[in-house]
């Protein structure tokens, strides 16, 4: 064994060393060490740099480190390497750390042969004069792989998936930003799990399995190059921002009980409730990731994250089908049952079955809690206190919903799958069915009396005691229900009854029952478990919305008061409005109609969005527009988003990192490509849109970390852009939209041009 000497160690003999190197070359000795492929390697150790300084074989200059004796530092060197070309990359102290990476801020110098090693090294020891503060200077001198395949792999908690960013050859290209390379999603093994991929793609789910193995699970990103025999790990580093991944959405649901474009208050007030809805299944299992949004709002919709809930079917080790039967939508991560994850999540899926068998007793509770809720407590009254009670209602309705549709699966599987539940399914009447079936009365009072139909057939109430004591009775019990209730937007029958009385003129319609078969009352008692939980949910639901109906009488009284005093332009302004900014109506902001006008308009924009029943987030959403001829032209392109947050400005056209032009307005950087290089026009702008790069580049890294609102990928962007455009950058979608053309925008004039 080569032992390490006093300015060089092998990978995987540190320990042998007392010194503190830095992370990158730490983490890749453990690996060495732990049996992981990493390439043959050194260590070369800052003291060697101090070293050849202190005896004249390398100088210090302004430009960096000139080599002035390359034989004498080439015979200290004397690598324990055999290999024709190699890589030489930074070490330093600074780079790879739990918050800041550094990614690409030094210098790696690749296919370096053995004569050229101290030349290379004296590259990459000049890189660290940018830092600006004294650090070690380790450096890795690592055989070449000669890859077929290499890239970089994030491995993340939250996530099932492994996220690769991968091109053919060496990925220098890739990381640089310079190209874009392929995307591919990998099925995270857990321990003892065989590949589920072929080729260099199996290789890497091991490689990746190996690391959390020796590292632990938690947030890596790691370099890597295939060779067609072995994937081998070039570097291995905390990930230091998550990355938005292009997950699947549904609307699910939310299709079926909000209109086609819910109100902009109702959209903010679902995704505000987010975290503790998803919070149901994390007291479950506090594995579930903490921070990933369950919904996200797209062209003022607010959408379920279905790769979120198929995620957490495949930790349990679950069929994902379990999910999209429920809630609709497309199997897009289709998972049998795995039962090595079924046993090790036999703890988790017993509380959940205990949580289904008192599913329908804790809705009967929370029904009674609903019943006491929405009536203010404290005079007088406030905007404020309206949106809390609205959020703490829809966060408890959800979840026992939740409870109560998983209690309901599994009969109604059986059931369905028999084919009885639409017999039993017939004979059974909820209070939702009664809303439907208690118009009979009314309706037989019109074919009694015609003079009353015809009032009725002419859009007004008809001057009758009878009907209207008929009228009162119904409005009492189901008055407070209406069409899409569950957007408190909405006006419910009492406010707008032209729907129901619309619908006395009309017949009601008998169907017959269907059948039941002589075997199937045997299944009996699996349908009595059925109808419990069926009962208490839409029970549950009606208990509900008397409840919204309250909070929405809180909210117009409320709202005709800030029109009084001027903080509205007009009292039924406040469904544009989010929860924030309903909020703030309390602390005196007065809203213009200006303003509101702009808010208007988004609305209308977002009506013309048609969406699938699935989608993924970095979807060209253009192709879900319709095709009406009062489109708006406004180019909207499509790239992959790098952090969160939305933001407009004028945009900012520029080819090589130059000092920004000086502006009032808020700047959005428009750029070919990206490094580290850029680091200083990032801190002068609001927004970052790049056309060319892949999301796990060293420059997405940068952004990353820094936070800006940033979308990489924007195919086209430099020709569509133009400096002095008003444009709106929405980075969790991916989106960049042209708001004004530079004629039209309060642009930066001329001061746009240069650059």
């Amino acid at each position: 064994m080569i032992m390490p000497s006093q300015y060089i160690v092998p990978l995987g003999q540190l320990r042998q060393v007392r010194l503190d190197v830095g992370p990158k070359a730490a983490l890749l000795d453990r690996a060495a060490r732990a049996g992981l492929p990493v390439p043959p390697g050194v260590i070369v150790l800052d003291e060697l740099l101090t070293l050849g300084l202190k005896q004249g074989w390398l100088q210090q200059t302004a430009d960096g480190f000139s080599l002035r004796d390359a034989s004498a530092l080439g015979r200290l060197l004397n690598l324990p390497l055999t290999a024709p070309r190699f890589a030489v990359r930074s070490a330093f102290a600074a780079e790879d750390g739990l918050t800041h990476s550094f990614a690409g801020y030094f210098k790696s110098v690749l296919n370096v042969t053995p004569d050229g090693l101290p030349n290379a090294l004296g590259q990459v020891w000049s890189s660290s004069l940018r830092y600006g503060s004294p650090l070690r200077r380790d450096v890795l001198v690592m055989a070449m792989v000669d890859a077929c395949q290499a890239g970089v792999a994030v491995t993340e908690r939250a996530h099932e998936d492994d996220l690769i960013n991968y091109t053919t050859g060496l990925a220098d290209q890739l990381v640089a930003g310079s190209v874009t390379g392929d995307t591919l999603d990998l099925v995270k093994l857990q321990a003892g799990e065989p590949p589920t991929e072929w080729g260099f793609a199996g290789r890497l789910q091991v490689l990746l399995r190996d690391v959390r193995r020796v590292f632990g699970d938690r947030e890596w990103d790691v370099e890597f190059a295939d060779d067609g025999q072995t994937c081998w790990l070039l570097q291995v580093r905390p990930l230091t921002r998550p990355v938005i991944r292009n997950e699947w959405f549904t609307y699910a649901n939310h299709r079926e009980i909000l209109p086609p474009l819910p109100s902009r208050l109702m959209t903010s007030l679902i995704a505000s409730c987010a975290g503790d809805l998803f919070a149901y299944y994390r007291c479950f299992d506090a594995r579930l990731p903490a921070d990933r949004p369950f919904i996200e709002v797209f062209a003022g919709r607010p959408f379920i994250n279905l790769s979120l809930l198929l995620d957490m079917m495949r930790r349990w080790g679950l069929p994902t089908r379990l999910v999209t039967d429920s809630i609709g939508g497309r199997d897009v991560a289709a998972q049998g049952l795995r039962w090595g994850r079924l046993g090790r999540s036999l703890p988790t899926l017993i509380r959940l079955g205990r949580a289904q068998l008192s599913a329908v007793h804790a809705a009967r509770q929370c029904t009674a809690w609903l019943e006491r809720t929405g009536v203010p407590s404290v005079r007088p009254d406030s905007f404020t206190a309206c949106i809390d009670d609205l959020q703490r209602t829809y966060t408890a309705l959800v979840k026992a919903m939740f409870a109560l549709t998983q209690a309901l699966s599994g009969p109604l599987f059986i059931l369905r799958r028999l084919g009885l539940l639409a017999a039993f399914a017939a004979r059974h009447e909820t209070i939702t069915t009664r809303l439907f079936t208690d118009l009979v009365p009314l309706r037989n009072y019109l074919h009694e009396h015609p003079a009353v139909a015809a009032a009725i057939a002419q859009g007004r109430l008809p001057a009758d005691e009878g009907f209207h004591r008929l009228w009162r009775d119904y409005l009492a019990r189901y008055g407070f229900r209406g069409v899409f209730e569950s957007d408190i937007a909405q006006p419910r029958y009492h406010e707008r009854p032209e729907t129901l009385l619309a619908a006395l003129l009309k017949p009601a319609q008998v169907f017959p029952k269907p059948p039941m078969p002589w075997w199937g009352w045997l299944l009996y008692p699996i349908w009595m478990q059925a109808r419990r939980a069926l009962d208490a949910r839409e029970q549950l639901r009606h208990t509900a919305m008397r409840t919204f109906d309250v909070i929405r009488q809180r909210l117009l009284r409320l709202a005709a008061q800030a029109q009084a005093d001027g903080r509205l332009p007009a009292a039924d302004d406040l469904w544009l409005l989010e929860v924030d900014e309903l909020r703030q109506l309390d602390q005196g902001r007065k809203l213009t109609s200006a303003f509101l006008t702009v808010r208007r308009q988004a609305q209308a924009g977002f009506a013309r969005y048609d969406f699938p029943d699935v989608f993924r987030r970095f979807d060209d959403f253009t192709a879900f527009q319709s095709a009406l001829p009062e489109r708006t032209g406004r180019p909207l392109l499509q790239g992959i988003g790098l952090t969160r947050g939305t933001v407009e400005g004028c945009a900012w056209v520029c080819a090589t990192p130059t000092p920004p032009p000086p502006s009032t307005m808020p700047l959005i950087l428009v750029a070919p490509a990206v490094d580290a290089g850029w680091i200083p026009v990032f801190t002068a702008v609001a927004g970052v849109v790049v056309e060319i790069g892949g999301d796990l580049s060293h420059g997405s890294i940068v952004l990353r970390e820094i936070g800006l609102p940033a979308v990489t990928n924007v195919r086209h962007a430099m020709r569509v852009i133009q400096s002095g455009d008003w444009i709106r950058l929405c980075a969790e979608a991916g989106t960049v939209e042209v708001m004004a053309p530079v004629a039209d925008s309060p642009s930066l004039a001329s001061a746009t041009k240069g650059g």
